[in-house]
C-alpha cells in the first residue's frame, strides 16, 4: 500500500498529474456561474421589480422558474455528461448562457424576460456549469475528492465575492440591462475558450484518479471507497441515496430562501440597498477559507458530520439575523456564520461520489438536482409571499431555521451504502 505521508508518484505516462489543472478550470466555470447568474440574481431583484412593475412574489417566481427548469433538465443533462463527458456539455452550456445574457436587454415585460432568462440563460448554466464541474473533479479525484470539491466550490464563493459586487455596481450606475450585457460577453470570452481545455477523465490521457498507479484487484471483499462504482439503478435503489437527496434539498432550499431575498431583507432591517453587495461579498470571501478547510477536513473526518455542524450554524445564523438590530456589524457577523454553512456545500456533492463512485455520478447528481429544484423554487416564492402579506421577513425566517435543523437531522442518520466489490490495492 502507498504511504500517505510520502509524495504522490508520477502518473503512469510519466507526466505530472493533470487533475488539479482541471479542478482549477471547473472552479473558474463555477466562478462565472455563481457571480453572474446564481448569486447575481439577488442584485437584480429590486431593479427588476421596479422596472417591470412586479411584486416580490412575482419576482421570486422568475428565480423559481429558472430553478425548476434546471431541475427538470438536470437528469437528462447528467445522463449526457456521463455518456459524452463534461467537456462538450460545458461548451454548449457556456455558449447558450452567453447568448442568452446578450438577449436579455431586449426584454420589455415579464413574459419576454422569463422566456429568455429561463429558456436560454438558465438552460445553459444548469446544463453546462455546476453539474459538469462536479463531474470533472469526481472523475479525476477519489482520495482527495473532498479537497477537490472544496476547490471548485471556492469558485462559487469567489464568484459571489468578486463578480457580484461588480454586477451590483454596474446595476446601480448604469442599470440591469448593461449588467447582463457585460455578463454575456464575459461568459463568451472566458467560459467558452476554457471549456475547450477540459479533459473528461484521467484515463483519457493515460492517468488515474489522484495521480496514483492503477488499482489491482486481489480477491473478493467488501467495500473500498476508492473504487466503488454503482450504476444509476443500483444507486437509486439505496435508502442512502434518497436520504442524501432529501438532505441536500433541505440545505439548498433554506439557502435559496435567504440568498434570493438577502438585499430586501437588509432593507427591511433598515440598511440601504448597496449593503446587499457588501453582504454577499462578505459571505463569499469568508466562504473561500471555510470551503477549502471543510474540503480538506472532509478527506480526514466523516463528511456527513461536518455537514451537520454547518447546518446547525446556518440555523443559528438565521436566528441571530432575525433577533439582532439592523447594524453593519450584524451583517458581517451573519455573513461569517452563513459562510460556515456555505462551507459544507462542496462536501454534500462529494458525498455522492464517495457513496456511488464515478461512472454514473452526473446522472445521480442530476436526479438530486431535480429534487433540489422543487425545494429551492418553492422557498423563495414562499418567503416573497410572506413578505408581501406581512410587510416583513420575521415569519419567513422562522421556518427557514426549521429547514436547516431538519437538514442536520437527515445527515445525522445517513450512512454509506454497502455493495460487494473486489478489494483493490495500489500496485507496487
Amino acid at each position: 500500500m502507498l504511504n500517505p505521508l510520502l509524495p504522490r508518484p508520477p502518473s503512469s505516462d510519466g507526466s505530472a498529474f493533470h487533475g488539479w489543472r482541471y479542478a482549477a478550470i471547473a472552479a473558474t466555470m463555477n466562478f462565472l456561474a455563481a457571480g453572474l447568474y446564481g448569486r447575481g440574481f439577488s442584485i437584480y431583484f429590486l431593479p427588476l421589480a421596479r422596472d417591470l412593475g412586479l411584486s416580490y412574489t412575482t419576482t421570486s417566481l422568475i428565480f423559481g422558474f429558472a430553478t425548476l427548469e434546471g431541475g427538470v433538465q438536470a437528469p437528462i443533462a447528467g445522463y449526457l455528461i456521463d455518456k459524452y463527458g463534461p467537456r462538450i456539455m460545458t461548451l454548449i452550456g457556456a455558449t447558450l448562457a452567453g447568448i442568452g445574457f446578450l438577449l436579455l436587454p431586449l426584454a420589455s415585460d415579464l413574459l419576454s424576460f422569463v422566456l429568455i432568462y429561463v429558456g436560454i440563460v438558465a438552460l445553459g448554466i444548469n446544463a453546462g456549469f455546476h453539474n459538469s464541474a462536479g463531474a470533472i473533479v469526481n472523475a479525476w479525484f477519489v482520495r482527495r475528492r473532498g479537497l477537490a470539491f472544496g476547490i471548485i466550490s471556492v469558485g462559487i464563493a469567489l464568484g459571489g465575492g468578486v463578480m457580484t459586487p461588480i454586477v451590483a455596481a454596474v446595476v446601480l450606475e448604469w442599470g440591469w440591462r448593461w449588467a447582463v450585457t457585460l455578463s454575456g460577453l464575459t461568459i463568451l470570452l472566458v467560459g467558452v475558450p476554457l471549456s475547450l481545455f477540459i479533459r473528461n477523465r484521467p484515463e483519457d490521457v493515460g492517468q488515474h484518479p489522484d495521480g496514483e498507479p492503477p488499482p489491482r484487484r486481489i480477491g473478493r471483499s467488501t467495500d473500498t471507497l476508492s473504487y466503488r462504482d454503482f450504476t444509476f439503478r443500483q444507486g437509486t435503489g439505496t435508502v442512502s441515496y434518497w436520504l442524501l437527496a432529501i438532505g441536500i434539498t433541505l440545505r439548498i432550499s433554506a439557502q435559496a430562501g435567504i440568498l434570493v431575498h438577502i438585499v430586501p431583507m437588509l432593507v427591511w432591517k433598515g440598511l440601504d440597498e448597496a449593503m446587499g453587495g457588501v453582504a454577499i461579498a462578505t459571505i463569499s470571501f469568508s466562504a473561500v477559507g471555510t470551503r477549502l478547510f471543510m474540503g480538506w477536513l472532509g478527506d480526514k473526518l466523516p463528511k456527513r458530520l461536518l455537514v451537520v455542524f454547518g447546518m446547525i450554524v446556518g440555523a443559528a445564523g438565521a436566528l441571530f439575523f432575525l433577533m439582532a438590530p439592523g447594524k453593519l456589524w450584524v451583517v458581517i457577523v451573519f455573513a461569517l456564520m452563513f459562510s460556515i454553512t456555505d462551507g459544507a456545500a462542496g462536501l454534500t456533492w462529494a458525498m455522492i461520489g464517495d457513496f456511488f463512485g464515478r461512472s454514473a455520478y452526473a446522472t445521480l447528481r442530476g436526479l438530486i438536482t431535480f429534487c433540489v429544484s422543487l425545494g429551492s423554487m418553492t422557498t423563495p416564492v414562499i418567503v416573497g409571499r410572506i413578505r408581501d402579506v406581512t410587510d416583513g421577513y420575521y415569519w419567513a425566517l422562522i421556518p427557514l431555521i426549521g429547514v436547516y435543523l431538519s437538514a442536520a437531522l437527515v445527515f445525522v442518520v445517513i450512512r454509506t451504502p454497502r455493495r460487494e466489490t473486489g478489494k483493490v490495492e495500489s500496485s507496487e
